[in-house]
């Protein structure tokens, strides 16, 4: 059994012949958040160090039922933020023709929830591959993503796809909603250092706020959706000269623009300046804002030690440090 298996089976146990499992992680976005949602670029990182794992198997009191840290009862009495895995449940079923016997859900989940990690995507990808699991069903990948981003419509009101597909693959990849995804190495000299703002964001609410101020302000959000398109492609170039000073550097334009669209806040501009202070190159806020988590770039594993111990200062609530050439 994998490791992740192991949450759920003690070691000294066999796996169940009528258990199935699914896994997936959390993601970063690095540059591009919210003009990807209307076909721009945007670049994203797997951070397969926090991750969620899902058990499935057969109820004896005949009802689906779910346990996890935000609901246990009853699939069909699920709370609202919790509805787009009842319709998954139910989609995934119809959409394979499995049987319709009832079934224990388990979810276990190390990522925080709503703050831009893919928190909702990798529940989804997860439950999604255990459901395949328990019935022997394998599944591809282009009917995960099917099946998921219509869990991730109902959760956030539109969705890029990005979480979807970040969640369920181990490698960084340029993402535009027109175009076939990208994977390409990383192999850079710098490490990233995520906060918690310790402040749930609110990804459907951003979303909403974006798409008003471009009905309000057609050709201003036009104009900023277009720089941030701009520096997505600017930041893939300084990725493959290995020039992390120019990266953050545009990390940094990154946020300015997303705080332009509304979408930070004083709390994550705190934790951000903060970071500044402390000697980073470059920062700015990760997922759909309005709360949830930032980035920072350091030029070393000491320097990202000081970035962090300054941003918890600041508010952060927790720090997670990744080094950026593992993904080569």
């Amino acid at each position: 059994m994998t490791d992740w298996q192991n949450k759920f089976v003690s070691q000294d146990m066999v796996r169940a012949s009528n258990c199935g499992y699914g896994h997936a992680h959390s993601k970063i976005i690095l540059m591009g958040e919210h003009a990807v949602v209307y076909d721009y670029p945007a670049i994203a990182i797997p951070f397969t160090s926090v991750q969620v794992r899902v058990k499935v198997q057969a109820n004896q009191i005949g009802r689906d039922f779910i346990q996890s840290s935000i609901y246990t009862g009853p699939l069909t009495t699920v709370p609202k933020q919790m509805e787009n895995i009842q319709a998954l449940v139910n989609l995934t079923r119809d959409s394979f023709q499995f049987d319709r016997k009832a079934l224990l859900i388990k979810i276990d989940s190390d990522i925080p929830a709503g703050r831009g990690m893919g928190s909702s995507a990798a529940v989804s990808v997860a439950l999604v591959r255990a459901i395949c699991d328990y019935f022997n069903y394998s599944i591809s990948d282009y009917q995960l993503h099917l099946l998921v981003n219509q869990a991730e419509a109902i959760a956030h009101e539109s969705t890029s796809g990005l979480d979807t597909l970040i969640t369920a693959s181990d490698k960084p990849v340029i993402y535009r909603k027109s175009q076939k995804p990208f994977n390409f190495p990383l192999d850079l000299n710098a490490y990233l250092v995520l906060a918690d703002s310790g402040m749930e964001g609110r990804t459907q609410q951003a979303v909403s706020r974006v798409l008003q101020l471009k009905l309000q302000q057609k050709e201003f959000v036009a104009e900023l959706m277009e720089s941030i398109g701009n520096f997505v492609e600017q930041a893939y170039t300084a990725i493959q000269d290995k020039n992390p000073a120019e990266l953050g550097r545009l990390m940094t334009y990154n946020h300015y623009y997303l705080n332009q669209l509304g979408v930070s806040n004083e709390r994550l501009d705190r934790i951000i300046n903060a970071s500044w202070m402390a000697g980073a190159l470059g920062a700015k806020l990760t997922g759909g804002g309005m709360g949830g988590c930032v980035i920072t770039l350091a030029e070393n594993l000491n320097q990202a030690k000081v970035i962090a111990k300054a941003m918890k200062q600041a508010g952060a609530h927790k720090t997670w440090t990744l080094n950026l050439n593992k993904f080569a």
